[in-house]
């Protein structure tokens, strides 16, 4: 799901995102605004599905940037994130999704954006996915998006995927690695269930790929190739017991 956070404070946005993209692998953060003007011109440039948006800001609150779009088609939705439990009830005759206080808890967030993703399920923009996901179940191998066109690989053979902004580098059995011109979030969906698993926030392994799990001040894994990928300390157990069960 395409998403926009629209917060005035620079330590919020970051800390919203590191969040999203650590804990909500269904979000695609496609842009950031520091006030409602600025997130007016990026709604109407990009077309979010999912807003995140601050109620307490200078000059104008995010119920104005609502009541901008009170007279035209508002076509996402929005989760409000403020620091002051007063707005709650405001918030809530907007329509909004959810409303979250700061700091925002993990178990919030993935709560609210579950409710987000529920009324925006199946909206065109997914279709691509979608397709995506029914290819991958008909054979054994997946469509690589390339500058170039298309590289097909067997799920086998890839090892791990590492992100690069909205790059992603695939490395594979045969020692090469291939650019696909897609985001690592796209391509999760369809390779998890597949036995891959996002260990960190920039890397998706193929667990059958796994050498060595190395413990130390930072968790690691050793994959085939030798390359070793630090595991995020809220992903260490979830990946201790998924490497359990393919022994």
């Amino acid at each position: 799901m395409k998403c926009m956070i629209i917060d005035d404070e620079p330590n919020s946005r970051k800390a919203l995102k590191s969040l999203c993209d650590e804990y909500c692998p269904e979000l695609e953060i496609i842009g950031l605004a520091e006030s409602v003007d600025e997130g007016i011109q990026r709604i109407d440039a990009l077309k979010p599905e999912l807003v995140f948006l601050d109620i307490h800001m200078p000059v104008k609150s995010g119920f104005a940037l609502l009541d901008y779009y009170k007279e035209r088609e508002i076509s996402f939705s929005v989760i409000f994130t403020t620091a002051y439990e007063e707005y709650a009830l405001e918030a809530f005759r907007y329509s909004a999704v959810d409303y979250l206080q700061k700091p925002i808890e993990i178990e919030a967030l993935q709560a609210s954006v579950k409710k987000a993703f529920n009324e925006n399920n199946f909206k065109p923009q997914q279709l691509n996915t979608l397709k995506d996901h029914l290819l991958a179940e008909k054979v054994n191998k997946i469509a690589l998006t390339t500058i170039d066109g298309y590289t097909f690989v067997k799920f086998d053979d890839i090892i791990h995927c590492v992100a690069q902004g909205n790059y992603t580098y695939v490395y594979l059995q045969n020692g090469k690695s291939v650019l696909i011109t897609k985001t690592l979030k796209h391509y999760e969906d369809l390779l998890v269930p597949k036995g891959f698993m996002r260990i960190h926030k920039s890397h998706l392994i193929n667990l059958s790929a796994v050498r060595k799990f190395l413990k130390g001040k930072k968790s690691m894994v050793e994959m085939i190739d030798g390359e070793q990928i630090e595991v995020s300390l809220r992903k260490r157990e979830q990946l201790l017991e998924q490497l359990t069960k393919i022994l």
